[in-house]
């Protein structure tokens, strides 16, 4: 077993805050860093495997940034065998800790996750995952 904490807060300037935060406990995990070229230009593209054969992903956390640090946007895909979910759009980060969540993005749950990137700078992404067992 691997624990693996997440803690945020979300705080409304002038209003409330809600602390959040949960302690995972999965089978195992993967991190996995690529990087993207510019828009328009070969390797703008990548796919990311999460998973061997058997097991279903229960954490997943994306970050995106330019080389110098600052947030950038992709596009996520996620995919599992010849089934693609519906892409959508990251500015930055993204964080699902519900296994129920990550099931809905694609029929089966995702197995990979394909990158585009959405700016005119390259772009690295990192991806942490918690996998469980079938």
């Amino acid at each position: 077993m691997v624990q693996v904490t997440v803690t945020a807060a979300l705080k409304v300037a002038g209003g409330p805050t809600l602390p959040l935060s949960s302690t995972l406990q999965p089978q195992s995990y993967t991190f996995a860093s690529v990087a993207l070229n510019a828009t328009g230009g070969a390797g703008d593209e990548q796919s990311v495997d999460l998973l061997p054969d058997g097991g279903t992903v229960v954490l997943l956390g994306v970050a995106a940034h330019t080389p110098g640090g600052k947030a950038a946007a992709v596009t996520l895909t996620p995919v599992n065998g010849t089934t693609e979910g519906e892409p959508f759009g990251i500015d930055g980060t993204l964080l699902i800790a519900t296994p129920g969540v990550l099931a809905a993005l694609v029929d089966g749950g995702p197995r990979s996750l394909k990158f585009a990137n959405a700016g005119t700078e390259s772009v690295i992404v990192e991806v942490l995952t918690g996998l469980e067992p079938s």
